[in-house]
């Protein structure tokens, strides 16, 4: 009799690519990141299409990620108003191929939130329902 394997995961995860954190000072989240801890942190961008300015702080195995709202239309402005000192907003896992495991995942009862699509540095990436995901929204993003 041929035991059966590990289940086939509906979404697989390969590496834990950053943790976002809303802020509501951008500049001073990355000289805090800079000047207290010594990380590098990238110059930031402003991406309108999502009403963020962000930067990154980069570390050896994995990013944070700091989103800043440009203005109250922001869907981080609405984070930034329940937590007035900002937080954790999301993490990001990636995959080989976001709509695959969008499929998946959707076929296993996790409800995605919008459609695969190009993040703003090219990548495809969906969001799963932080009910679905022990309270957590997570990005899940591809690789390459």
């Amino acid at each position: 009799m041929v035991e059966p394997g590990p289940p086939i995961p509906a979404i697989p995860a390969q590496d834990l690519d950053h943790i976002s954190l809303a802020v509501p000072d951008l500049d001073a989240a990355m000289a805090l990141y800079r000047d207290r801890f010594g990380c590098t942190v990238t110059d930031p961008i402003e991406i309108a299409a999502q009403g963020i300015r962000m930067a990154y702080v980069q570390l050896g195995n994995a990013k944070i990620e700091l989103m800043e709202p440009l203005d109250e239309s922001s869907p981080i402005a609405a984070f930034i108003a329940r937590n007035p000192a900002g937080g954790i907003h999301h993490f990001c896992l990636t995959t080989e191929n976001a709509d695959d495991a969008a499929a998946a995942a959707s076929e296993a009862g996790v409800r995605v939130l919008g459609k695969p699509g190009p993040g703003h540095h090219g990548k495809r990436l969906f969001f799963i329902h932080p009910k679905d995901s022990l309270g957590a929204l997570i990005e899940i993003e591809e690789t390459e």
